[in-house]
C-alpha cells in the first residue's frame, strides 16, 4: 500500500520523484528504490513521506481514501483548522468515539507508575496520576492524528509535542489545571531515562 499510495499521490500532485525528495528531505535515489520495491523504508522515511504529502502515516500505509486530504497539499494540518476538540477521556465527538488500544499498555503503566520522578521526595501517588493521564493523551493524539503511538517508542515524545503545540491545546491544558502539560513533561523525562 505504501508504494501504491505514494505513486497515486505523486500523480495527483503532479510531482516528480525529485520534487518529492525535496519536500521530504530524501534523496531521489531513495524514492526510486522505494517505488520499485528495492528497499524496505524505515519508519523515519515513512514519516517524512507522510509529512511531505500532508497525510497521516496510517493513511499512507493503508487502504484508506486519500482524496479529501490530497485536495489541500499546501495547507498544513492544524487541530484548530480541523476543529479537533481535546478531551480528558479521549472521546472526541468530532471524529469517532473509538477507544484505541495502547501498545505495551500494562508494561508502560507498571514502569511509569514506579518511575522515581524525584528521589528526594517520598512517593506521593503522582506517577500513578500521570500514568492515567498519559493514556488520555495517547487517546487524544489518536483522535487528532489517527495514529496509534507506542509509549516506549523514542519518537512518541516528539509526536506528542507536535500535538501539544496545536493551537487549541493551551486552552485544554489550562482547563485541566495544567495537568496535561505536567504529565507530558513527566513522560518525556521517563523516556529520556530509559
Amino acid at each position: 500500500m505504501l508504494i501504491e499510495n505514494t505513486k497515486r499521490l505523486l500523480r495527483e500532485r503532479g510531482w516528480t520523484q525529485e520534487k518529492l525528495g525535496d519536500e521530504a528531505g530524501l534523496r531521489q535515489e531513495t524514492i526510486s528504490y522505494l517505488l520499485r520495491g528495492k528497499n524496505i523504508p524505515t519508519l523515519e522515511t515513512v514519516d517524512k513521506l507522510s509529512a511531505a504529502f500532508n497525510v497521516t502515516t496510517i493513511e499512507l500505509l493503508s487502504d484508506w481514501k486519500l482524496a479529501d486530504r490530497t485536495k489541500e497539499p499546501t495547507i498544513p494540518y492544524s487541530a484548530k483548522r480541523k476543529e479537533v476538540v481535546f478531551t480528558k477521556y479521549g472521546k472526541n465527538s468530532k471524529v469517532a468515539n473509538v477507544t484505541m488500544t495502547i501498545p505495551n499498555h500494562q508494561e508502560f503503566r507498571d514502569e511509569f507508575i514506579d518511575f522515581n520522578f524525584d528521589k528526594n521526595k517520598p512517593k506521593s501517588g503522582k506517577p500513578s496520576s500521570y500514568a492515567n493521564y498519559m493514556e488520555y493523551i495517547f487517546q487524544n493524539y489518536y483522535d487528532n492524528f489517527c495514529e496509534v503511538l507506542d509509549p516506549f517508542d523514542k519518537q512518541s515524545p516528539r509526536k506528542i509535542d507536535k500535538m501539544r503545540n496545536s493551537p487549541n491545546f493551551r486552552e485544554y491544558n489550562l482547563n485541566e489545571g495544567r495537568f496535561p502539560n505536567a504529565a507530558i513533561e513527566a513522560y518525556n523525562r521517563f523516556i529520556e531515562s530509559k
